[in-house]
């Protein structure tokens, strides 16, 4: 079982979302998974940013 405590590889989900994208049959299913890419690319962005502001307010 994965550690919950862990985080998640949003930039690896996005990714993801992106190759299925590009290999995606309709422009329907294409933009479903550019719309899914760009919030996991969202996510990992606050992500980087809370572990930023958590490293500076330490010390």
């Amino acid at each position: 079982m994965s550690d919950p405590s862990a985080p998640i590889d949003y930039a690896q989900l996005a990714q993801t979302e992106l190759d299925l994208a590009a290999r995606s049959p309709t422009t329907a299913r294409r933009r479903a998974h550019l719309d899914q890419a760009a919030i996991f690319a969202t996510l990992d962005e606050r992500q980087r940013a809370d572990r930023d502001d958590g490293d500076r307010s330490v010390g």
